[in-house]
């Protein structure tokens, strides 16, 4: 378990990885985000998309599912979470998940927690991002033995 104090600028951690198949795309997608460029190949062929990709919602929830696979922080709560999808996710991707954190400060009012922000990155097998995500988290810190 990673706390507060364990938790330094710069420090990073990765997890992965997760291949994308067409089929599961189409699934995920039929039930959270039925776009023509995500559930139906040919369409998504004639699509801006050039063929079929994966959901946004699907990409964070990839990220979230690699996110479990780190070593856990003893977080409090998710106060925020900012995301970009720079690039679409594809049938055939090879997704893995770096996440860094770029800033934290302890609680002025409440010493037993602090705020740190995470910087992650979801990218394929080519090193293309494909989800950029920036995550306030409030984390406990190390409990008095």
């Amino acid at each position: 378990m990673r706390y507060f104090e364990d938790i330094g600028i710069g420090s990073a951690q990765t997890a992965g990885t997760h291949e994308l198949h067409a089929e599961d795309i189409i699934a995920f997608a039929r039930q959270w985000d039925p776009q023509p460029w995500h559930v139906d190949p040919e369409a998504a062929e004639r699509s801006p998309m050039n063929g079929l990709t994966a959901s946004s919602v699907h990409s964070y929830a990839v990220a979230a599912l690699l996110l479990n696979r780190m070593e856990p922080t003893a977080g409090i709560a998710s106060i925020k979470h900012e995301l970009e999808l720079p690039n679409p996710a594809r049938p055939g991707d090879r997704l893995t998940l770096t996440m860094t954190c770029v800033d934290k400060r302890a609680s002025e009012s409440k010493p037993d927690r602090g705020l740190v922000t995470f910087d992650g990155v979801l990218a394929n097998q080519h090193g293309t991002v494909v989800l950029k995500l920036r995550s306030l988290m409030m984390v406990k810190t190390r409990p008095a033995e």
